[in-house]
């Protein structure tokens, strides 16, 4: 990746962890890619994708601990970290066939550079339903394996959790729609966030990185939020499309979920948890885990153990039993 990306959101991943450069899209939305820097060596090459409201760079440690086992690629999102906000009517411009069609011109532009090295691709939350729909319905599914932590995939009415699946939802963007946008400082952000959970069972410098890399300055003294509400907000609408979950079925490639505990000590589990083993049985090549204690954030909480997940998931050790 040769070619310097510029504009006036910087970067989720500081220069001088990542090489980025963007990736223009039809819409005229640029994406801004991320090349992790590591050893050098034939490795196989991973592409992560983020949560919603978050950005490549919230990830940063645990992308880093991944480098000496592959050649590590990022992204972030249309409208989130360092990538281009799209025009309204965001109902459209986020709708997640768009996101799925980014995330597939993102993997090409990967492949191109990676040759003829394995492809992995790994995800927190919404980027994961955009990689199911990407393979399911638009049949492109360029990976070597698949690990996806947590990808809320609304069920079909049918099926029991739809319900909780649909209501959890309507509760995330009434949040959504009450989030603070100006900080003082990323410092001050997380003095905010590390007194509630979820973020305060983050491990600290997983927290300290996804205050660095969602906040950008405003020019005025202070900074804002990357992801503005109203991005959140389509982004989480646009995940209640159940159709992904009904095409589940024809995704081509094996597919490693990750959910996160259906009983957390102290709390209710996310609505997440609670499809993840409908939407293993649907899949046709797939194996669950389940990471006591954890809650969606599982990547904050429990990096080290993510990592060990991916490990055996590049090791092929994710199909049933």
């Amino acid at each position: 990746m040769t070619e310097s990306a510029v504009s006036g959101r910087p970067p989720s991943i500081a220069p001088e962890f990542a090489e980025s450069r963007f990736l223009k899209r039809p819409d005229g939305v640029r994406l801004r890619v991320y090349a992790l820097r590591g050893p050098t060596g034939e490795r196989p090459a991973l592409l992560w994708g983020h949560a919603n409201g978050f950005a490549a760079g919230s990830y940063l440690p645990f992308l880093q601990s991944l480098t000496e086992h592959f050649r590590v690629f990022a992204f972030d999102a249309r409208g989130h970290g360092g990538s281009d906000v799209p025009s309204p009517p965001l109902s459209r411009t986020l709708h997640i066939d768009r996101y799925a069609a980014d995330l597939g011109a993102v993997a090409a532009l990967v492949a191109e550079e990676t040759g003829s090295a394995p492809l992995y691709f790994a995800s927190h939350s919404f980027s994961g339903v955009a990689a199911l729909r990407l393979g399911a319905v638009q049949r492109i599914a360029p990976w070597a394996g698949v690990m996806a932590i947590e990808p809320p995939v609304v069920p079909t009415p049918d099926v029991p959790e739809h319900e909780v699946a649909v209501g959890k939802s309507q509760g995330l963007i009434a949040m959504a729609q009450r989030r603070r946008r100006q900080w003082a400082s990323p410092e001050a952000y997380f003095e905010s966030l590390v007194k509630r959970p979820p973020y305060s069972d983050f491990r600290p410098d997983m927290l300290v990185a996804h205050c660095r890399a969602t906040l950008m300055p405003t020019g005025e003294g202070d900074y804002t939020l990357c992801c503005a509400p109203e991005t959140e907000i389509a982004t989480y609408t646009t995940v209640l499309n159940s159709s992904t979950f009904r095409a589940l079925p024809r995704f081509p490639v094996a597919v490693h979920v990750v959910a996160a505990d259906p009983a957390p000590p102290g709390g209710h589990p996310s609505w997440a948890a609670l499809v993840q083993p409908a939407v293993a049985e649907r899949l046709p090549k797939s194996r669950i885990s389940v990471v006591r204690g954890a809650s969606h954030m599982v990547p904050f909480e429990f990096p080290e153990q993510c990592r060990q997940l991916l490990l055996e998931t590049a090791a092929g050790r994710i199909e049933h039993d």
